[in-house]
């Protein structure tokens, strides 16, 4: 080849490359910019919020770990000290993928959490905008991208008023997994099978409850796209074990993923009568579902400016003015129009509509009598769900307008709907201020939170306390001392060491301890240390059945006179070995069929989705979109929140957003300072 050749050569290349990138993503994260400002541009993260369990939790799994505990189940420094089963029964995604950011140098478990906070918000538009562009068109996924990521509970509630970094990120994951799905029943590729698969898995690890709503949302939709498909015959037409395999891809695939994630909720609940799970529904309190019902005034309510001299901010319980619009405009043209893919989205409206009903009053004789529904705790957190269900539906109503408009003046419809729903949504990018700096994650400080009565285990009604605790413990001062010195911590009771016992501790790995016993006559050995299924001593090598502590559900490990080496370790029951037997056969099962379908092309499903991705790589179309999202952001950080027009500063004894103002001082100890009337 001549030399002067080769510069054009390698400029085809990259054009024939970037010929095939959707500059729609391009748009998609200028639209998320503003939503993930308040992470970007401050430092540290939320306090007095979920987001510190979420902290401690990651910096504790970053020590077991670190410490050669590859997978960790229990939680050894939490509870005084005494262990606590949360990585057993709390969903353990979030805290695997922080602690690859927090291996990094110099960054930490908060600078993992933040991380994770503003992917999350990334993928639910990402995933909002693939989803909707395929079926309805790329300026449908743009508004439709932007309807979900500034929906109320997606934007704000979650990842900064409550904190809750699993619920958060699950609407990200969902967003892309359901996008998965439809190209996996487009293409049955290699590629999109896998990413299916791994994603819905993926899913079913986020959260413990909103997997739930999710996965059953993602099976009625497989059996809806078979039914409006009405394509049965397939299976028998289709000769062949591969093509049977490719008719029955997205049932495979969440099969697969369920199996995938079997290591996780298989002991969960095959082990769940080994803990104190009746405190998640606390009858009658603060979990209690129904007194957590909202009203159908408060779901289609306004947006209230945030009140940044309130110690707890208003949670902003509705879905969104702009989203409702447009969504009632997609679904109008869903039942009165013969609008493209009309029976896909009915679909999304029926969902949405089974979704407002479970979250009102009227719904309480179904919760009380569907199993786990009850352990949802707040109805409210299906708005979360719906919010994608009516982003989808805001998306079809914008695919509607379109066709009034001109080709040439639709790029800057789009871009005008997105510029809507982000000013809109302006009052709740007003987050109020938190401190510069989180502090230290140590196990010493998650010991003063729990003295201090905040919470016990990094849960507020110690939810996974072993149900053979009888009376729960207060911290031993023996204990305390070890977290302060830093040392390991000696969890021997030696007040009740007969005379002449010598027992001296000796850490082998954070979940394995290793006791150098001397002792004239048989006795106990009483650890500072909860029993749980799994945990398992040796005496000489030899194992040895441990015995349980009343009232505190201690562990006590029988040792007989002499001298021993007594070793107490943390180990799988055959629950969780067979589950883990059940992932390693769905992920190689997984591989198989994906290896089965990079073998087979169907070139009328190959091309499918190209043509609905024609144009998407034109950039005149998708400018205006990132042009506007991209000036209301430099707007906010340099005029709207310096400013304060979106927000209130309350001080002294004054509530600003306070219907009647009035001073009550309650022996000074608290006053109140002003009311609203609540109607029920």
């Amino acid at each position: 080849m001549d030399s002067s050749s080769q510069p054009e050569a390698f400029r085809d290349t990259i054009r024939s490359r970037l010929a095939g990138v959707d500059l729609g993503f391009l748009a998609v994260a200028a639209i998320c910019l503003l939503a993930i400002w308040p992470f970007l541009s401050r430092s540290s993260l939320p306090q007095a919020t979920d987001t510190e369990l979420h902290i401690f939790r990651l910096a504790e799994m970053s020590r077991l770990v670190r410490g050669g505990e590859l997978f960790p189940r229990w939680a050894p420094n939490f509870y005084f000290g005494y262990g606590y089963p949360i990585f057993n029964f709390y969903a353990p995604l979030t805290y695997q993928l922080g602690l690859i950011v927090d291996f990094l140098p110099v960054l930490g478990p908060v600078q993992a959490v933040k991380v994770l906070f503003i992917v999350g918000i990334a993928l639910s538009g990402i995933g909002m905008y693939g989803l909707v562009r395929d079926i309805w068109g790329r300026g449908a996924g743009l508004v439709a991208s932007a309807s979900y990521v500034y929906a109320p509970f997606v934007l704000f509630v979650d990842p900064y008023a409550r904190g809750d970094l699993p619920e958060s990120f699950s609407f990200g994951v969902f967003a892309v997994a359901l996008w998965a799905m439809n190209r996996l029943r487009h293409v049955p590729s290699w590629l999109n099978w896998l990413a299916a698969v791994l994603l819905v898995a993926g899913l079913i690890l986020t959260h413990n409850l909103m997997s739930v709503v999710f996965f059953t949302i993602l099976i009625a939709w497989s059996i809806w796209q078979t039914v409006i498909k009405g394509n049965g015959q397939v299976a028998v037409s289709i000769v062949g074990a591969v093509r049977r395999l490719v008719s029955l891809r997205i049932y495979l695939a969440l099969i697969l993923a369920l199996a995938l994630a079997a290591f996780f909720w298989l002991p969960v609940a095959l082990e769940s009568d080994t803990v104190n799970l009746s405190s998640l529904i606390g009858d009658g309190g603060h979990f209690d579902y129904r007194n957590n019902f909202l009203r159908i005034g408060e779901l289609i309510s306004g947006i209230k400016l945030i009140d940044w001299g309130a110690t707890e901010p208003d949670y902003a319980l509705n879905l969104g003015i702009v989203q409702l619009v447009l969504g009632f405009v997609g679904g109008l043209a869903l039942l009165l129009t013969r609008t493209k893919a009309r029976k896909q989205g009915l679909f999304f409206l029926l969902v949405l509509i089974v979704l407002i009903f479970l979250m009102i009053r009227n719904s309480s004789p179904l919760w009380e009598i569907t199993p786990l529904l009850p352990f949802l705790q707040f109805p409210w957190r299906l708005l979360g769900a719906s919010a994608a269900m009516l982003a989808v539906l805001g998306g079809i109503g914008t695919s509607l307008l379109l066709q009034f408009v001109s080709k040439g003046f639709s790029g800057w419809v789009v871009a005008g709907l997105v510029a809507i729903i982000l000013l809109a949504a302006m009052p709740l990018v007003q987050v109020p201020s938190w401190p510069e700096e989180f502090g230290d994650t140590t196990a010493q400080r998650v010991l003063e939170y729990e003295r201090s009565g905040r919470w016990l285990g990094t849960t507020s009604t110690a939810d996974f306390v072993p149900a053979t605790v009888d009376v729960l413990p207060k911290p031993q001062p023996a204990m305390i001392e070890g977290f302060y010195s830093q040392e390991p911590l000696d969890r021997v009771n030696r007040a009740t060491l007969p005379e002449n016992t010598v027992v001296r501790s000796e850490s082998i790995t954070p979940l394995r301890t290793r006791y150098h016993v001397s002792s004239e006559q048989d006795f106990p050995l009483r650890l500072f240390q909860f029993d749980f299924p799994g945990w398992q001593a040796t005496v000489d090598g030899n194992k040895v059945a441990t015995e349980l502590g009343r009232p505190e559900g201690f562990l006590i490990v029988p040792v007989p006179a002499g001298d021993h080496l007594v070793e107490v370790s943390f180990t799988n029951t055959w629950e969780r070995k067979v589950s883990l037997i059940v992932s390693a056969m769905a992920l190689i099962g997984t591989i198989a069929i994906g290896w089965q379908f990079a073998k087979y092309r169907n070139e009328e499903l190959l091309t499918r989705l190209e043509k609905s991705d024609e144009g998407a790589r034109d950039w005149a179309s998708v400018w205006p979109v990132f042009g506007l999202s991209m000036l209301i952001l430099i707007a906010n950080a340099a005029i709207i929140e310096p400013s304060a027009v979106f927000r209130y500063e309350s001080s002294d004894f004054s509530a600003l957003p306070a219907e009647n103002n009035t001073y009550a001082n309650f022996g000074d100890q608290i006053a109140l300072i002003g009311y609203d009337f609540v109607s029920k």
